[in-house]
Parts: C-alpha cells; sequence; structure tokens
C-alpha cells in the first residue's frame, strides 16, 4: 500500500536537491550565507513553504481515497489565499504612486527566475508524479493543480536563496508567475501521467 509519508519525503529530498543544484551553480544571497536574511527573505521564503507544505499535505492525502473522507481539510486555499498577499501588495503600492524598481520590470531578470524555478520545480513535481502513479486518485485534474502548486512553491524557495532583489514588486510579479506557471504545466502534464 502507497504511504502518505513517503510522497511528503520524497518532495521534501527532492526540494533538497533542487537547493543543493542551485547553490552549486549559482551561489546564495550574502546575506543568506551571512545567516542574516532580510525581513522580506524571510516573509517571502516563508510563504512559499508554507504554500508548498500545504498543497503537498493535499496531494498526499488524496494519493489514496477513501469513502466519508474528505482527504485534504483545504488548508492549501488559506495558504494561497495569504501568498496572493505578495502581489496585491504590489498592486496597492503601485496605485499609490510608488515607483516599480527597476529589478522588477527587467525581463531578462525575472526570465532568471522562472527558469530556475521551473528548473526546480520540475525535480519535485517529478518525484511527485512518479509516487502518485503507485496510487490511486480519484480527481487527476486536481492533484496535476496541486502537484504544480506544491512543485512551483518549493522550486521558488530553491530559487529565492539566490535571488537579489529584495522588493515586494518583484516577488508580487516573477514569484507570482512562476508558481501559477508550474501550477498549469502540472494541471496540464500530471493527469496525463497518473490516469488509471
Amino acid at each position: 500500500p502507497i504511504r502518505p509519508i513517503t510522497g511528503a519525503a520524497l518532495a521534501i529530498v527532492a526540494t533538497c536537491v533542487a537547493v543543493s543544484i542551485v547553490a552549486m551553480l549559482l551561489g546564495f544571497r550574502p546575506d543568506i550565507m551571512a545567516l542574516k536574511p532580510l525581513p522580506i527573505v524571510m516573509l517571502r521564503e516563508g510563504m512559499l513553504l508554507i504554500l508548498g507544505f500545504a498543497s503537498l499535505a493535499a496531494v498526499v492525502a488524496a494519493a489514496r481515497p477513501s469513502v466519508g473522507r474528505a482527504g485534504s481539510d483545504g488548508s492549501w486555499i488559506w495558504a494561497l489565499a495569504a501568498a496572493a498577499l505578495f502581489p496585491l501588495t504590489s498592486i496597492v503600492l503601485i496605485f499609490a504612486g510608488m515607483p516599480v524598481p527597476s529589478e522588477a520590470r527587467d525581463p531578462m531578470e525575472g526570465m532568471g527566475c522562472l527558469v530556475t524555478s521551473g528548473i526546480s520545480a520540475l525535480i519535485v513535481g517529478g518525484a511527485l508524479t512518479l509516487w502518485l502513479r503507485r496510487g490511486a486518485p480519484t480527481a487527476p485534474g486536481r492533484i496535476g493543480w496541486l502537484v504544480g502548486l506544491s512543485a512551483g512553491s518549493f522550486g521558488t524557495f530553491a530559487y529565492g536563496l539566490r535571488c537579489m532583489s529584495s522588493t515586494v514588486f518583484y516577488v508580487g510579479l516573477w514569484y507570482t508567475l512562476a508558481v501559477a506557471f508550474c501550477a498549469v504545466l502540472g494541471r496540464l502534464i500530471v493527469p496525463r501521467l497518473i490516469r488509471w
């Protein structure tokens, strides 16, 4: 029988692998290396972990459904709502007249975020999908969203340890796009691979 703890452990190990690859190829932010991260870095990384673990809990619960059990308490929805504070704050600040920093407007800088986050998410999402193939998820479309959301959150967390930006605008735009892109890819790809 499939064990939820195994799926959770695989996702955590895959995230550690992604973090290690980012560290080896790109290095970490200087403030993280000095163990003195800026508050915005702690907030964004913490929010990504909360969203990643909340959606991961829903994924592993849905791998072995049973009658009379909800499978997911919906905590991932609350975590997603909390993560939406970053783009919403950015929008409010723009309407309040605060200038958007050039790093948040630079498409090349943003593409680095999307690519690194996406590759890191692929490692996590691949591990989760292989594990899910042993299970019996009854809602492949929903599971696809959740795998993408969890992998995207963990993958963007790995990139965030290297990301030199310290503005809410950058997080609100590029991190949101990275996680959303992974969620959409998860919805499009994962159901075809786990259908039974």
